[in-house]
Parts: structure tokens; sequence; C-alpha cells
């Protein structure tokens, strides 16, 4: 499949557009440009859009607002801390619930927590023979309606 690998100036118009008008839909915005549907889709989607989308998006955030949101998260984190600290100092139990509850506020070093990073999972799915008692069993029955498509050989 096609992917942009840089973002050029009419990608810059499109993400203006996208600013502009968040509900514009991919056909309104491939009309627009002069591109098919399924080539918008392709630079949409692509990572290099994506980033810098985000980018742009988040150079229109006021910093004041960003920074109100993190002393308020910062507040409550440490108010979390306090509570965890006074049931260690007075011997009251510490329930795995309220150490999973300190770890979804991301207490902790903000330089030691993980990038988050798109997860990639593979399914393969493997036909088995069933299992036998020994090996010799095994190489005599798994052999069975096996066809050979290619074969290596060495100084061929």
């Amino acid at each position: 499949m096609s992917e942009i690998t840089k973002v050029r100036y009419t990608h810059d118009a499109i993400i203006d557009m996208i600013i502009a008008n968040p509900a514009v839909s991919q056909g309104d915005l491939s009309r627009e440009f002069g591109f098919t549907e399924s080539w918008m889709s392709i630079i949409i989607n692509s990572d290099s859009f994506q980033e810098r989308l985000a980018n742009r998006k988040g150079e229109l955030v006021d910093p004041k607002i960003k920074a109100s949101i993190e002393a308020r998260l910062d507040a409550i984190a440490r108010r979390a801390l306090d509570r965890l600290l006074d049931k260690i100092d007075n011997n009251h139990p510490v329930s795995n619930s309220d150490l999973i509850r300190m770890a979804a506020l991301g207490v902790g070093d903000r330089n030691k927590r993980p990038e988050t990073a798109p997860v990639q999972q593979n399914l393969y799915v493997v036909n088995l023979p069933p299992p036998e008692r020994d090996a010799k069993t095994w190489l005599r029955t798994s052999s069975r309606g096996v066809e050979v498509i290619d074969q290596y050989i060495p100084g061929a």
C-alpha cells in the first residue's frame, strides 16, 4: 500500500482545513484538492501526516490551559500519594487497588515513563499433528499428506 513519506504544502493546507472544520469529510477534502477519495485516505492515514496534524493541533492549545491542567493533575497525584503514605505510616494495609490507582494517575518519575508507541500484534496459526507416544511414531504419522512445494539443494 502506498504511503506519503514527506508532508508538503498541499498536505499543510489539508491540515488547515481539517483544523478549521473537524467535521469535514474525506470526500469533501478530495473534491477540494483534486485527489481521489482513496488517495486522500492514504494521505490522511499516513504516519507523517498524522504526526504533522498532531503537532499543529498541539500548537493551538493555550499554554495557560495546559499548565493549569498539569498543575491540577500534579495536585491530585500528590494528595493520593499523601493518603498512601499515611496508610503505610499508620500500619494500614495497602491494597492492590490502591497501587493500581496510583499507577493510573501516573505517579512516578516522568523521565522513566515509557513512550506510547503503536502496538503491532501478529497472529500465527499453525496446524500441528496430534501428540504421539514417541518421536518415531510422530515422524511416521506426521508426514502423511505433506507435499514439498520448494526444496533447497545446496550447490544446485
